[in-house]
């Protein structure tokens, strides 16, 4: 993609401006490293809500902006070794030190841990951990496009560490439920949501409801798949949408997993069993959720509130 914009600032707040309840999330890379776009944007586009993903590296360059902004979601993996080990010596640092910055601003809005989760994270331990800082904790699974392992070692993983760290997180978290007290922990609030009050499709809703914009002015289905033909949509002028086939529309777990992402759906690149065995992963953490059905339905939880960029499903 090119570095700079190939639109004006007029076109992109005509084209958001025909819907009136438009999101708009700054996504990367890092937007931050153009930070004075990012709030040149916040300024003239006409959005209910902005979205920030970053790495906390220059949050304090966007200055009283941050109070802009209805959601920061920060890139985090967990224990100062995990995050340091999978990003750069001192990336932990510095996203605590963003952390300690939004708190210290008085920024009021939502703040996510966005985890990424590879072969070296303990589930528990890593969120748990994350939980000490942030009020809200999400992750999303290193799989399938993965340079760090591959099915093979993701099967194994997933029966020694994944699960029972995903047993224990939920009984953390019920227990927390049973003293009136709803923990941050967002596939959680996101699954339990679904079930409760139902969705469609896919919760991030990429290529139905919520587009990505390219600096050359293609509209795609989603940001991280900018070099595939299904992805690509169209532009300002028109563009069409993609939604999720078989084989997970004949899946039970479809109404609350939604297909669980749109790249994973389409390309297949550990193959059948690869796919299998995240979907294996999907299909048990909403059956360990629903055990304890009687207990979280009595908060009538709802969430996300709007499209926060959160998955939902990891």
């Amino acid at each position: 993609m090119p570095e700079e914009l190939q639109y004006s600032l007029d076109e992109l707040a005509n084209f958001i401006g025909k819907d009136k309840d438009a999101i708009v999330a700054f996504y990367g890379g890092e937007p931050l490293l153009k930070a004075n776009l990012v709030k040149k944007m916040i300024d003239v586009l006409p959005a209910k809500k902005f979205v920030l993903q970053t790495n906390g590296y220059f949050i304090e360059k966007l200055g009283r902006y941050v109070h802009k902004l209805d959601t920061i979601l920060l890139s985090i993996d967990g224990r100062k070794e995990i995050t340091d080990f999978y990003r750069q010596k001192g990336c932990y640092d510095k996203v605590i030190k963003a952390l300690n910055f939004l708190k210290e601003s008085g920024y009021e809005g939502e703040i996510i841990a966005r985890m990424a989760v590879s072969y070296k994270t303990d589930i528990y331990k890593d969120v748990m951990h994350l939980l000490k800082f942030f009020p809200y904790v999400h992750w999303q699974l290193d799989v399938v496009w993965s340079n760090l392992w591959g099915v093979k070692e993701f099967k194994e993983w997933a029966e020694k560490s994944y699960k029972p760290g995903i047993k224990k997180l939920i009984k953390y978290w019920i227990k927390n439920l049973e003293k009136g007290k709803i923990v941050g922990i967002v596939p959680f609030l996101g699954i339990a949501s679904r079930i409760l009050h139902g969705g469609s499709g896919l919760p991030c809703q990429a290529g139905k409801e919520a587009f990505a914009i390219s600096p050359d002015k293609k509209i795609m289905a989603c940001p991280i798949a900018f070099d595939f033909e299904w992805n690509m949509l169209g532009d300002f002028k028109e563009f069409k949408r993609v939604d999720i086939g078989e084989p997970c529309i004949k899946c039970n777990f479809f109404n609350i997993c939604g297909g669980r992402c749109l790249f994973f759906h389409k390309e297949w690149l550990w193959g059948k069993e690869g796919f299998e065995a995240v979907c294996n992963v999907t299909k048990f953490l909403i059956k360990e959720l629903k055990k304890y059905e009687d207990i979280w339905k009595k908060y009538n939880i709802k969430y996300p509130p709007y499209n926060n960029t959160t998955e939902i499903i990891p």
